[in-house]
């Protein structure tokens, strides 16, 4: 009896809380400026269609059977039909229209780079990818994922309380939730393979801000040894339970060499882009290789600073990916002493929630090497 009055008691709390919770999320998603879970909130990702806040003439592309903030909220887009009063009805009709938006977008897009922009030299070392295997896999448990109601109702409930202490990556942390994904072991492979021949599988590899190491599990084993340094101290316990040994997040670049630095996603998330890029160049092995990954268009935003803006920005110009790209190389080249020795494009992919299953941004991918004196 006392088990029964317990869980009807629990279904009336999650009755009264939830909507007010789904409430906040949705005010949340309409604002311009929304932040990933790799850090604060959810960064700029839009749930029409999870493409980021942009103009469509700045990126050049064409968003079809688009809807706005208040056609969301008003439920217009059901001409009238059937319009849900709760927010819990409107939220599962949201996530159902969402994840059909998912369904029917061609994933090839998230690869595509408008090669007339592009000079000669950026045209020459751009390796093509698709969508394999390894990524669809992370796809579909991502859109398992977001179906489990009542873990998404507790993940909801845990950060409504848990984010008056902790940051949202030391919550992601703690619950295991928000994995993201640039590359598989094929696709990195084939770029690592582009760039010095590929790894030979010796040597050792360094992922620097490496969140919970999820991104680069999947082709860090490309190597002998995997060391990564983080600050949050639930994302060092899962790189630890993961094989990664950690390293100190100050001096890691200072007695021992790489055969490959990763960095990925953290030049606009780190407060001194520069410093950390020079310490990267310092730090790698004769033959060995940067790899990183850069979202486009570049807008930094960093949690531990007071204003989130960092203390060193890259002078990125241009409105195109394309055109940010160029300007990231030419950058590279002339003020960090770093050649490109191949590049190219692919989506930065992160579990969903309870109104879409998973979110993206563009992301440039790189492989440098020192300019050696």
């Amino acid at each position: 009896m006392s088990t029964i009055l317990h869980f009807s008691v629990s279904l009336y709390i999650v009755y009264l809380i939830y909507p007010v919770l789904l409430l906040e999320h949705w005010q949340t998603c309409s604002k311009p400026h929304i932040y990933s879970y790799y850090t604060k909130e959810y960064e700029q990702i839009c749930r029409r269609h999870g493409y980021t806040e942009l103009n469509e003439s700045d990126l050049d592309i064409s968003i079809s059977n688009s809807y706005d903030d208040e056609d969301m909220a008003n439920n217009s887009g059901l001409n009238g039909l059937y319009r849900p009063r709760s927010a819990l009805a409107r939220a599962l009709y949201e996530k159902q229209r969402n994840d059909r938006h998912l369904q029917e977008f061609d994933q090839n897009e998230w690869y595509r780079v408008d090669k007339s922009r592009l000079s000669p030299e950026l045209q020459q070392k751009f390796v093509q990818l698709e969508p394999d295997g390894e990524t669809k896999k992370f796809l579909a448990s991502s859109i398992d994922k977001s179906s489990w109601v009542w873990t998404q109702i507790w993940y909801l409930l845990a950060k409504a309380v848990l984010k008056y202490f902790w940051t949202i990556t030391d919550i992601n942390g703690w619950l295991g939730r928000g994995s993201m994904f640039v590359l598989s072991a094929e696709q990195a492979h084939k770029l690592l393979r582009a760039a010095k021949g590929g790894p030979n599988n010796t040597g050792s590899l360094v992922d620097i801000g490496a969140g919970d190491g999820e991104v680069s599990r999947r082709f860090a084993h490309l190597y002998t040894n995997k060391y990564a340094t983080e600050i949050s101290g639930c994302m060092r316990k899962a790189l630890s339970s993961k094989g990664f040994t950690l390293l100190d997040t100050e001096d890691w670049w200072r007695e021992q060499r790489f055969d490959c630095v990763c960095m990925l996603n953290l030049l606009d998330r780190c407060a001194r882009p520069r410093s950390m890029l020079q310490q990267a160049r310092a730090a790698i092995a004769p033959d060995g290789v940067l790899l990183l990954a850069l979202v486009l268009p570049y807008k930094p935003y960093v949690e531990v600073t007071s204003d989130h803006k960092p203390e060193e920005r890259l002078p990125i110009q241009g409105v195109t990916f394309e055109e940010q790209a160029a300007s990231f190389v030419q950058v590279m080249r002339d003020e960090l002493g770093f050649e490109l020795a191949a590049w190219s494009r692919a989506p930065y992919l992160c579990e969903g929630d309870f109104a879409q299953a998973y979110y993206w941004l563009d992301d440039s991918v790189y492989v440098f090497t020192p300019v050696r004196h």
